[in-house]
């Protein structure tokens, strides 16, 4: 059970992080990048409170 949560977190943090970009109004591809990587890193901070080590 503990792995589908896991696998529930991943996707939904995969749709958001490829929605960021349609969501922008014309901007640097180094701000864009940026966002990309905070959400990327907040995901990664969920994955790292819902699995056990």
């Amino acid at each position: 059970m503990n792995i589908l949560k896991t696998f529930i977190v991943i996707a939904i943090s995969m749709t958001f992080i490829a929605g960021l970009p349609a969501c922008e109004k014309k901007n640097s591809a180094e701000a864009v990048g940026e966002k990309i990587d905070d959400g990327a890193e907040k995901a990664g901070d969920a994955l790292d409170e819902k699995i056990d080590y």
